[in-house]
C-alpha cells in the first residue's frame, strides 16, 4: 500500500505504521504535544491501546539502552564494585528501602 505523507511524498508504510513509528519517535525526543498528536491519529484509525503500548515499549528500550550504557560507565569508573551509582538496589525493585534486603549493594 502507498501512502500519502503530509510533504505529499509518497511511501510504502501505512498510515498506520508512519503513526506508530512517530509515536514511538516522540517518545525518544520526549516531545508530548507530538506524542498526543499521534495517540489521536492512531484512535481514529481504530489502533488498539495494546499495539500502541507495543510501539511504546519498543521506543523506551531502544530509549533507555544509552541511559544503561552511561550507568554501567559511571559505576564501574566511580565505584568499587560494590555500590550503586543512581541505579536501583534489588531491594528498591521489590520495593523496599534501599539496604533493607542485605543485598549488600551499598546503597545505603
Amino acid at each position: 500500500m502507498t501512502t500519502q505523507t503530509e510533504t505529499g511524498t509518497e511511501t510504502g508504510l501505512s498510515e498506520t505504521t508512519l503513526n506508530l513509528v512517530a509515536l514511538g519517535a516522540a517518545i525518544g525526543a520526549n516531545a508530548e504535544r507530538a506524542f498526543k498528536a499521534h495517540q489521536a491519529r492512531l484512535e481514529a484509525l481504530g489502533v488498539s491501546k495494546d499495539d500502541m503500548i507495543q510501539a511504546v515499549n519498543m521506543a523506551l528500550r531502544v530509549k533507555g539502552d544509552p541511559h544503561q550504557m552511561m550507568l554501567a560507565l559511571a559505576e564501574s569508573t566511580l565505584t568499587d564494585g560494590s555500590g550503586c551509582c543512581g541505579g536501583a538496589c534489588a531491594c528498591e525493585e521489590e520495593g523496599k528501602e534501599k539496604g533493607d534486603c542485605g543485598d549488600d549493594c551499598g546503597c545505603h
